[in-house]
Formats: structure tokens, sequence, C-alpha cells
């Protein structure tokens, strides 16, 4: 019998619910602003934009510096690597063994130092890249308060859309006016 009465109060305590929570809804609502929505494709402006491009040819030429080096070191390497061959019969076991244990200490050094340069270099693209992105933030912000944008959309996330509130090209020209460059730090 506990169970017949107990329904009804639970099905009371449900209909309350939600006559409350739509009240409440509803009066949020009204209180609500119209939605005014743009797309952004931000990778395009990342991608598209002068201080973007600036960045990839700074990282070019870096890494081109880094390959270089590397080369010199891997051909001063194979040098070692013929001589200590050669020596091989000249030289005692144990003062071989010895020559090539430093052999493999020295190309573990270069390799460290080679995956070191690399890795400042990605970190420094990253970080140019940092500075792109945030130079779009206030061009953004200042076209939603002239336009009256109340939600801006990044475009993978948009399914459908009419072109006309796409704002990705005022934004990439205003980004391009207003930052041509940016350094990108060189690896030590």
């Amino acid at each position: 019998m506990r169970q017949l009465s107990a329904r009804p109060i639970l099905a009371i305590a449900i209909l309350l619910m939600i006559a409350v929570g739509s009240r409440a809804f509803a009066q949020d609502s009204k209180e609500m602003p119209t939605a005014v929505v743009a797309v952004l494709d931000l990778s395009h402006i990342l991608w598209a934009s002068n201080a973007a491009k600036d960045v990839r040819r700074q990282a070019e030429e870096y890494r081109v510096n880094l390959r270089n080096v590397v080369q010199a070191e891997e051909l001063t390497l194979r040098d070692e690597e013929a001589e200590l061959k050669r020596q091989r019969g000249v030289l005692s076991p144990e003062a071989f063994a010895d020559k090539r244990q430093q052999f493999r200490t020295r190309v573990m050094a270069a390799q460290r130092r080679g995956q070191g340069k690399k890795t400042q270099l990605d970190q420094a693209i990253k970080t140019a890249m940092l500075q792109v992105q945030q130079a779009v933030i206030p061009i953004v912000q200042k076209l939603t308060e002239i336009n009256g944008i109340t939600l801006v959309v990044d475009k993978p996330q948009v399914l459908v859309a009419d072109r006309a509130i796409d704002i990705t090209k005022p934004v990439l020209e205003k980004l391009n006016e207003t930052l041509r460059t940016v350094k990108v730090p060189k690896p030590q």
C-alpha cells in the first residue's frame, strides 16, 4: 500500500518541478538577447594571413639551417666512424672498445642536440603562431561590437550557414593591416 500512496506524491512533485522549471525558463528567455551569430574560419586565417606566412617563411629558413648543421655533423661522424674502422686492426681490443664507446657517446650527443634544436624550433613556431591567434581576438571583439554579433562560431563546428554571416574575410583583412610579421625566436 505504501507504493500506491507514494506514486501520486511522486507524480505531483514531477509536475511541480516541470511547471516551476518552465516558468523559470520563460522568465529567463525574456531577458536573453536575440542571438546574432557569425562564422569565423580561424584555421584559414592562421594559414592565409601575412603574419602566418612570415612565420612559416622564417621557420623554413631555420629548418634549412638546422638541416645543414645536422648534415655537417653527420659527415664528421661518418669520417670518425671510418677512421675508427681503419684503426680496428691497429688498436688493442680494449683500446678499440674504448674508442668505439667514445664514438657512440658523441653520436648520441649529436642526436640529442639535433632533437633539442628541433624541439626549440617547434616551440618557437608555436609561440609565434599563438601571437597571430591572439591578435585575431581583439579584431573579432571589435567587429562583434560594431555589428551587434552575440556569438562567433569557428567554421569547423558549423554544419550549414549562410555566407553572409561569415566574417573571416574582414577579420583577415584587418589582421593583415595590423600585424604583418611576427618574429620567430631563433632556436639556440
